[in-house]
């Protein structure tokens, strides 16, 4: 087998491994900015409901013509991930919450 990464050479993987740099970056921040352990049992569950919204939401992106680049999807994820994290009881600071923009756009389309 070959050691070559030939997906590496299409566009089309090299951006979404940008999105998902992008969004594994911020989220690791945003864990830290809240003061949860990378190991919190309630994790799991918090990411699989990030998750499901997220998908939505990249749908919703394409309807409202909302490009999502690296910043704009790592951006969601984490704004999608601090809402839920915020239902389960933990207080979030506003400032997480983009007040309009895109993010905002796509957060008023998805978040129930």
């Amino acid at each position: 087998m070959s050691d070559r990464d030939e997906w590496g050479k299409d566009p089309s993987v090299q951006v979404m491994r940008k999105v998902f740099r992008a969004m594994e970056h911020d989220h690791q921040a945003l864990l830290k900015r809240l003061d949860i352990a990378p190991y919190d049992q309630r994790l799991g569950k918090w990411r699989e409901q990030t998750l499901a919204l997220f998908e939505r939401a990249w749908g919703v992106a394409d309807q409202l013509d909302v490009t999502m680049d690296e910043q704009t999807a790592a951006a969601l994820y984490c704004t999608l991930f601090a809402k839920i994290v915020e239902a389960s009881g933990i207080t979030i600071p506003a400032d997480i919450f983009p007040p309009e923009g895109n993010v905002a756009r796509l957060m008023q389309a998805v978040f129930p």
